[in-house]
């Protein structure tokens, strides 16, 4: 598994629809579909696999059972098809068509899910899996051809007769092939929106009768939409609205949660991964931006060598997302601002960076930590040294929207870019755990990036911004392209530090400092907006 994509951009919610089924909030904003580069089992139709930008959407945890089928029967007056001997209403509904199955997840405002939506839920979080299951699959994880291990079902089994995957869905693997919206391609789809246009409707995830090949996530079965099957079955899916949270008193899965264990079992052992070679690494993801989406452009600018990724710009809700109880006054309104675009820097500006700028200025090298070294964020700077660093670079530091807009990563509606909770595997914030290995700071580029390619926008050190700090500034702020107060005493600082717990890492979050003030937990990155040629700041507005 790709180290810089654990989890990292995954939320995991409950939520109760009628008739009784679970769904999982799959926030995951670049997904890998298609051939995995080490899976060497692939067919020509799951080539190339390739990172497809994804909004957040509803799945369900469990394949349409019976029972479910029946309410729906009952109350549109449809037949229920045959079943196979000894079907309970706790078993996934076959011999349905593509037809039946839009019918059923309309009947609850849902729509069956896209290939690529199926595929970023059964991967769990991990671009690199083959199976729901990692690298491997066997009958104590799946239901699939023959009967071994915990797999003791000739036929079909009970759904969630298995652990569910790290987001807790279960049965994505065998037990029954599962329609999903898109009409067949020769090549595995290259956007979220399914396409419906064709005679052959994809399946995926194989099933009862099939062997492992065809339980490998990017595997692509093909039927026509009026074809029923006793393999063939299906879940649902709907989109996700903006600002929308899970009701109150839900929580996300535990791990093992609804595993049927097998007499004798202690627990489940995961499966191993593949032996030989490994292939090439998944390329990094292409950056996720709001439609119109434009290419990701990156440069490197100045003697400091600093990288730079254009942001579109347009507009997006800035300050405390609905349901977030944590929020400030200062935090409020939430508003939409609109941004013209600019180009932000990939990182914070490191120490090797900073003494370029010294170098050729002939300033003074502000002391580093004894813990600091050449990739790391440089701090204790000043606001006004850290100013003088991005003129010198032909730019400025970035307006309080400006950052906030970057660290979003095009997330629109959450606390942070991958959901409502943030980890130690996605930031180096206040304790050691997991990838967060940092007792101080981190070398910059250590955790995996947001939506837009940027990196450790939140935690690691404070970044100093352009504007003074107000505390009602939001309500009489203008919407296009704000840059803070006329004046004030601090300058505003965002996206928290190593010392911060997970509270002031929100990306709505504000905080502010002295100009003056230099400490080991404040750095930097900066911008250059517009075309990128260069910024004059107005006569009234230098510091």
């Amino acid at each position: 598994m790709s180290a810089p994509f654990a989890l990292a951009l995954v939320l995991l919610e409950l939520e109760t629809v009628t008739p009784a089924q679970d769904m999982v909030l799959v926030s995951i904003p670049q997904a890998w579909v298609g051939c995995s580069p080490q899976d060497n089992r692939c067919l020509a139709d799951e080539k190339p696999g390739a990172w497809v930008g994804l909004r957040p959407f509803w799945l369900d945890t469990q394949e349409v059972t019976l029972g479910a089928f029946r309410a729906f029967a009952t109350a549109t007056g449809r037949a229920v098809p045959a079943q196979p001997p000894n079907s309970g209403d706790r078993a996934p509904v076959v011999n349905v068509s593509h037809r039946d199955a839009e019918a059923f997840c309309r009947w609850l405002s849902k729509r069956l899910p896209s290939e690529a939506e199926w595929e970023a839920a059964a991967r769990g979080g991990d671009p690199e899996a083959i199976y729901p299951t990692g690298g491997n699959i066997s009958h104590d994880s799946a239901n699939f051809s023959g009967v071994a291990g915990r797999d003791r079902f000739p036929g079909l089994a009970p759904v969630g007769s298995f652990a569910p995957n790290p987001l807790g869905i279960y049965d994505l693997a065998g037990n029954v092939w599962e329609w999903v919206a898109d009409s067949y391609t020769p090549t595995p789809p290259r956007q979220q929106q399914a396409n419906p246009d064709g005679k052959l409707k994809v399946t995926k995830g194989g099933a009862w009768n099939t062997g492992p090949l065809s339980l490998r996530v990017s595997n692509r079965g093909r039927l026509p939409e009026t074809a029923v099957s006793d393999g063939v079955g299906f879940r649902c899916a709907r989109d996700s609205q903006e600002g929308e949270v899970p009701p109150p008193g839900t929580a996300p899965l535990p791990a093992g949660a609804g595993v049927v264990p097998a007499p004798g079992d202690a627990g489940l052992t995961p499966s191993p991964t593949p032996t030989g070679p490994r292939k090439e690494p998944l390329p990094l993801p292409p950056v996720l931006q709001s439609a119109p989406v434009e290419p990701l452009q990156e440069r490197i600018v100045g003697p400091a060598q600093v990288a730079l990724i254009r942001l579109p710009g347009g507009s997006f809700q800035r300050g405390c997302v609905k349901g977030d109880s944590l929020c400030s006054a200062d935090e409020q309104p939430r508003r939409e601002i609109t941004l013209t675009p600019f180009w932000m820097a990939k990182t914070e500006v490191t120490v090797a960076q900073f003494r370029a700028f010294v170098e050729a200025s002939g300033t003074l090298m502000p002391d580093q930590p004894t813990w600091s070294g050449e990739h790391f964020p440089v701090v204790n700077v000043t606001w006004e040294e850290a100013q003088a660093f991005c003129r010198w670079l032909g730019g400025r530091l970035p307006t309080e929207a400006e950052w906030e807009y970057a660290a979003r990563g095009g997330a629109a509606g959450m606390r942070y870019p991958g959901g409502h909770e943030i980890t130690h595997d996605e930031a180096n914030f206040d304790g050691v755990e997991g990838r967060d290995q940092f007792a101080k700071a981190a070398p910059v580029g250590s955790f995996p990036p947001n939506g837009f390619g940027l990196l450790d926008m939140l935690g690691n050190v404070w970044e100093w911004c352009w504007d003074w700090y107000r505390d009602d500034y939001y309500a009489s702020s203008p919407p296009q392209d704000p840059m803070g107060p006329q004046e004030g005493s601090q300058k505003v600082v965002r996206g928290g530090s190593f010392t911060s717990d997970p509270g002031r890492l929100r990306l709505s979050y504000r905080s502010s400092l002295k100009p003056d003030e230099r400490w080991v937990f404040t750095g930097f990155r900066c911008v250059i907006p517009g075309s990128g040629e260069g910024f004059t700041a107005p006569a009234s507005r230098r510091p």
